[in-house]
Formats: structure tokens, C-alpha cells, sequence
């Protein structure tokens, strides 16, 4: 993330303090309720839970597969979030009894909810401003509005809530590295001090290790135990959840797409729409339809330049994956340029290791608004914004350098 939309001088204030100067609550797609339905949902009110690691636990709470409890959306784990999760096993929810986790709600229905089933998510976040910036706030959102809207960035928990290197992980799977990947997860010199780490990446005695790492890192101690059990690394990471495994690529791909919408930003402008970009519709709440692809040539270009300004078309920039087609025009040369210095191709996210983990790739719009915005007396803030929009990127655009986390 190396551009800002505005030049808004930046506001004083303190991000996450607590994990309830965050709270997120999904908003959900119809979910149709059936008395006789075969699968459970519960809507969970969950404090400091990362997604993946909540749902191993909920997996052993009811003695059954992670692989039987599917979710809508991931979320950051220094937080108060609200979420569905479904599940695929006859029990009684009221018996549910994990550490930070209340069971607000629970019903019965004929499908089991997948990835992406919402509409967006109603944030309540606490910024602790300066008290001479609170009455600054709403100016400050003004002008990111009348600026065409904040960058739609992945923002820094995509990489990693504690460890942010889930790109690297990810870049080394797409390299065809499987044993490198592997360690990397386990430790990385780069962020990781603990002892444990250390000795094990140094002696890669996989027995010793598992004696010294924690009982809560259930993801290193798996990786291993399959050291342990099988003398290698190698395919190692095929024991972690399908979810979990794609999440590596997908980090590395969010990663190429902030680096490419950073430079979009530096040399053309947020919201500029030019020969060979690619347009889509979005919604009130800034979700982009797929299906309604829209190319621009000399012809268009006006017109989808005045749909821009009236926030009905976004342009987009690609999440590299082996089908992904390079933007056309100077927009493509950062793609291409990227790529090169990544010493990466699109063909190679179709990953060798791994075949489950390959991505084709998709597009993604460069910028969007959050909706109904309320600021109250002391300056918290609460707004919507669509699936897969990182709030942490439209408060960066309010604190800028000021960001600390």
C-alpha cells in the first residue's frame, strides 16, 4: 500500500487499543430458514477469534471435521466480530461452550452457507481521536467522497492478523518451493524472535520442535507432525484445511494486486478510466458484478467516464492467476513490469504441490465508498461497506502516517 487517494492532512488518533474499538457484523444474503432443514447455522459474537482457527476449535467442541462447518467471510482477529458459520452435524447450539464465543442465534437450513454469501459488513470502529479532530472527521470523509472514494486495498491482516508474511508463503508456492513454504510458515527471520522457532529452523529436529512449540500454534505443530511422520516437509502443507491452504495464494495475489493499484494510483489517478481498462457495475455498497464486463476503447471512454463519476462503473485491476489476461495500455505495463520483477507468470499459480491450492485469478475494482456513514459526538464511527472491502484501508486514508497498529 504505497499511495493515498487524498491529501487530506492526516488525523491523530489510535488504531485498535481494544478489540472493541473494532466491531464488524455481517450482513448476510438471504439465508431461507427451513424447521426440518439438515444443516445448522449459528450466528457467533466472537472476541480476538481469527476465522480458521475459531472453526478447528468449534470442530473439536462438536467432534467432527473442520471439513463440515463452512462460513461467509473471513475476519481480523483483533476485533468483536458477528458471523454465520454452518454446519453440516445434528446438535444442540445452547450447548456450545468456547472461550469468548456467545451464541447469539441459530436456525435450520437446506444449504450450507459458502464464501462470499454476504452482502457487506456494518462496522462500528473507535478511532480515539484528538479531540480537536473529531469535528475534523466528517471534512476529512467529505473529501475522500468527492475524491472518487479510498483505494480498495487488502488490507495488512490479509497478510497475516500477528505474522504478516502470508504472501511470502503464498509466493513460494507459486514457485513450485513446497519445502520452502512450508518452513517459511514455521519460521521466518525476518519477523519471528522466539527461541523455538530459531532452534528449529537451525536443527530441523521436528521431535525437539514439538516439544517446544506452544499448544496454541495448532498450525506449526501440524506441519510437524507430518515432519515427524513422513521424514520431509514436502506435501506438508496439504494436511492444513483447503481454506487455509488457498489463503497462501491468495495473500500473494492480494499482495501483487495493492502494489499494482498503488502505482495505478501514483501515475494515473484513483479513479482515471483509459483505453483497455476493464469496467464493472457495483452496487450501493461498492460490490462489483463479474458478469457485466465492460472494455474501454476510444469510443466509450466518455460515457464511462461520467458512469465513474457517478459511482455506478469502477475500474478494475487483476488478482494474477493462471488465466488472468494482462490490462491493455499503460495500466498492462505495470502489470507486466511486476511481474517481472517478481520473476513470476500467470501459469504459475497453477500450482505443481498443490493442484487444490491453483487460482485462475479474477479482477477487482481499484476504488470504493463506504455507505451509511454516521459520526457521533465522539468521533466513532459507523458505515457499511461490501464483501471484501477492508475497513483498515478507509481508515488509512483518515489516519495515513499516523496508522500504528
Amino acid at each position: 500500500m504505497e499511495s493515498y487517494a487524498t491529501d487530506v492532512k492526516p488525523l491523530r488518533g489510535v488504531f485498535k487499543q481494544t478489540p472493541e474499538d473494532f466491531l464488524v457484523e455481517e450482513i448476510p444474503k438471504e439465508v431461507r430458514r427451513s424447521d426440518n432443514g439438515k444443516y445448522i447455522v449459528i450466528r457467533a459474537k466472537l472476541r480476538e477469534w481469527d476465522t480458521n482457527r475459531f472453526i478447528i476449535f468449534l470442530a473439536r467442541e462438536l467432534h467432527i471435521s473442520h471439513k463440515r462447518i463452512t462460513y461467509c467471510g473471513t475476519k481480523d482477529k483483533h476485533a468483536v466480530t458477528t458471523q454465520y458459520f454452518s454446519i453440516n452435524h445434528n446438535f444442540d447450539p445452547s450447548t456450545i461452550s468456547i472461550s469468548d464465543c456467545e451464541i447469539l442465534d441459530w436456525f435450520r437450513t437446506d444449504r450450507m452457507l459458502a464464501l462470499g454469501d454476504l452482502m457487506g459488513n456494518r462496522f462500528t470502529v473507535n478511532l480515539h481521536l484528538d479531540r480537536d479532530d473529531i469535528g475534523s472527521l466528517g471534512d476529512v470523509v467529505d473529501e475522500l467522497n468527492a475524491s472518487g472514494g479510498f483505494p480498495n486495498y487488502f488490507g495488512l491482516q490479509r497478510f497475516g492478523s500477528i505474522r504478516t508474511n502470508t504472501h511470502r508463503v503464498g509466493k513460494l508456492l507459486v514457485e513450485g518451493k513446497d519445502e520452502e513454504a512450508a518452513l517459511e510458515y514455521i519460521y521466518d527471520p525476518e519477523i519471528d524472535t522466539e527461541h523455538y522457532r530459531r532452534d528449529f529452523a537451525s536443527t530441523m529436529d521436528a521431535r525437539s520442535a514439538l516439544k517446544e512449540f506452544p499448544m496454541h500454534l495448532n498450525f506449526e505443530r501440524t506441519l510437524l507432525g507430518y515432519m515427524l511422520e513422513h521424514g520431509t516437509l514436502r506435501g506438508s502443507l496439504a494436511a492444513f484445511p483447503k481454506n487455509l491452504g488457498m489463503m497462501f495464494v491468495h495473500a500473494y495475489q492480494s499482495y501483487l494486486f495493492n502494489r499494482i493499484v498503488s502505482m495505478r494510483i501514483r501515475e494515473l489517478g484513483i479513479n482515471s478510466v483509459n483505453e483497455g481498462d476493464v469496467l464493472y457495475p457495483v452496487d450501493g455498497l461498492f460490490n462489483s458484478d463479474a458478469r457485466k464486463e465492460i472494455r474501454v476503447n476510444s469510443m466509450n471512454r466518455g460515457i464511462l467516464e461520467e458512469a465513474v463519476k457517478q459511482n455506478r462503473l469502477r475500474p478494475s485491476a487483476p488478482l494474477i492467476g493462471f488465466d488472468t489476461h494482462l490490462t491493455d495500455g499503460p495500466q498492462g505495463e505495470f502489470e507486466k513490469n511486476l511481474l517481472e520483477e517478481e520473476g513470476v507468470s500467470p501459469g504459475m499459480f497453477r500450482l505443481r504441490w498443490y493442484p487444490e491450492f491453483s487460482s485462475s485469478g479474477e479482477r477487482r475494482v481499484v476504488s470504493c465508498l463506504q455507505s451509511d456513514l454516521s459520526i457521533n459526538s465522539d468521533g466513532i464511527m459507523e458505515f457499511n461497506l461490501g464483501r471484501g472491502i477492508y475497513a483498515t484501508s478507509l481508515i488509512r486514508e483518515i489516519l495515513k502516517d499516523n496508522m500504528t497498529w
